[in-house]
């Protein structure tokens, strides 16, 4: 048996070490010996393997290493980086400030010419000059119609260019009525006196596909 103290061999009949010269009880001498036992049982048990890590964990501990350097080691980001990006980013707000402000005055200027068009229309057909037009003159009914389907096109492609989508539905209204006051009001104010059935019924189907052909092409210009 080996001394606990210098590691030298004990001599168990006197119990007592020639190598540092002490002696030991029987009491000291139990427990050195129950020692060397419960070490020798611990190094003859084999450890238990270890479990392979999944995927995820080591993802997390990667995670979890990196989140640690970053703390111990902070971006390095100079004064001269944080006023350039700075920079960079004020001049993408000014643009898109000043793109903004030109997007909405074009759509003002273009609503007010619309409404300046819609108004004159409204104007020429209720002052009479369109009625005077078409006082027993075939020419002067096609120029009112035509005149419809112009005004629907000028509409249309200022709508387009300012982007106001309520410009098909303003036309086809101005339209709608323009053509009650101009041949519908004339009609009924007289009693439908001098026509006859067929002829407003031809009148009827003529203004309603006028109509719908202007407020079609108001609304393909719009969207093209």
């Amino acid at each position: 048996m080996n001394c606990p103290n210098c590691g030298g061999l004990i001599n168990l009949e006197k119990r007592y070490c020639e190598f540092c010269d002490t002696t030991f009880t029987e009491k000291e001498l139990g427990l050195a010996t129950e020692d060397i036992h419960t070490k020798s049982i611990k190094e003859e048990k084999p450890s238990e393997p270890e479990r392979e890590k999944t995927l995820t964990e080591q993802r997390q501990e990667e995670l979890a290493r990196e989140k640690a350097n970053r703390k111990t080691q902070p971006a390095d980001i100079s004064a001269r980086e944080i006023a350039t990006g700075a920079a960079v980013l004020g001049a993408f707000g000014l643009f898109s400030g000043i793109r903004r402000f030109f997007r909405n005055l074009k759509r003002t200027v273009c609503l007010i010419l619309l409404i300046i068009l819609e108004i004159g229309f409204a104007f020429l057909m209720i002052s009479g000059k369109v009625t005077e037009l078409m006082q027993g003159e075939t020419e002067g009914f096609i120029a009112v119609n035509i005149l419809i389907i112009a005004n629907a096109l000028l509409a249309g492609l200022i709508s387009r260019i300012g982007r106001i989508r309520a410009g098909t539905a303003i036309t086809a209204i101005v339209n709608f009525f323009a053509v009650v006051w101009v041949f519908v009001y004339p009609l009924i104010a007289t009693g439908f006196e001098g026509a006859t059935a067929q002829s407003v019924a031809l009148l009827a189907v003529i203004e309603m596909a006028v109509l719908a052909v202007s407020v079609l092409f108001s609304h393909l210009i719009y969207r093209r």
